[in-house]
């Protein structure tokens, strides 16, 4: 039987943190045609990887991995889809379960542009 082995990033290095509105992140988003939109714990993001290569594989193994940048909004209460008055509509994944996603929605809120 195959064993199955859980291993946490060690590490999430981000080179950029943008806050948006929630109107700007909604029509961002709906030009993107891959890009997925998740809530957890009063916070609306997408996150971009940074572009592979073989050093980033290799840190990868270790432990760490590289964000581009996360762009996120404050959002209060998860709900199925975000839209705008112009009738822009995004889906919205909730990652509230997600130990990983939690510590990253608690790391933002601790940046100081959380306040701005």
């Amino acid at each position: 039987m195959t064993d199955f082995i859980h291993e946490p990033y060690k590490a999430i290095h981000v080179r950029d943190v943008i806050k948006m509105s929630l109107d700007d992140l909604v029509n961002m988003i709906s030009t993107i045609e891959f890009a997925n939109v998740y809530w957890v714990d009063g916070v609306l993001f997408v996150s971009f990887a940074m572009n592979e290569s073989e050093e980033l594989a290799k840190k990868e193994i270790q432990g760490e991995t590289y964000l581009d940048k996360i762009i996120f909004t404050k959002y209060d209460r998860y709900t199925k889809t975000a839209k705008l008055s112009t009738n822009v509509e995004i889906n919205i994944i909730n990652v509230q379960k997600s130990y990983l996603y939690r510590d990253l929605a608690s790391w933002l809120k601790k940046q100081p542009i959380w306040n701005e």
